[in-house]
């Protein structure tokens, strides 16, 4: 029994040190992808004044509601070792139903370094749900290893 504990153990372990690297990875990449995403908004700023791309074009409390293009939520999975995953759903722009795309706010034609800009977050948010789901799955192996030990020390 306890020969079978060890080799979970050495599984698990295993298993920890592979989601940390993908976790490393992940992180590496939304940092890229958000640096990106600076320097096209900077561009933007510079390339077509101050004026173009400013907080003031950002809707107030006294704009029409609208709705996020963008949701998160938890779904059972019964590949992950947590037993969920958090899942990102996108919404199609429909001003009829609420759901505006938020570039206009600046400008109809806004300019491609900002379209670019959004892309790069765009990306950046899938990514930063992927981290969260690694992280669920490095919680519950750690969990796992840490009850095994204790299964362990009572043989």
């Amino acid at each position: 029994m306890k020969g079978k504990i060890e080799e979970l153990l050495d599984a698990l372990y295993l298993e920890l040190l592979h989601l940390i690297e993908q976790q490393t990875q992940c992180r590496v990449n939304i940092e890229r992808l958000t640096k990106a995403g600076l320097l096209l908004l900077a561009k933007t700023r510079y390339v077509s004044g101050m004026q173009t791309v400013s907080v003031a074009q950002l809707p107030t409390e006294n704009s029409e509601d609208f709705k996020a293009l963008c949701r998160v939520v938890e779904r059972n999975d019964e590949d992950a070792v947590s037993g969920h995953k958090i899942q990102l759903i996108r919404s199609e722009v429909e001003k009829s139903e609420g759901y505006y795309e938020p570039l206009h706010f600046f400008n109809i034609l806004a300019p491609s370094s900002l379209r670019n800009a959004a892309e790069q977050y765009k990306k950046s948010i899938t990514l930063l749900v992927e981290s969260a789901n690694i992280q669920r799955e490095m919680l519950a192996v750690m969990e796992n290893i840490e009850n095994l030990k204790i299964l362990k020390k009572q043989f």
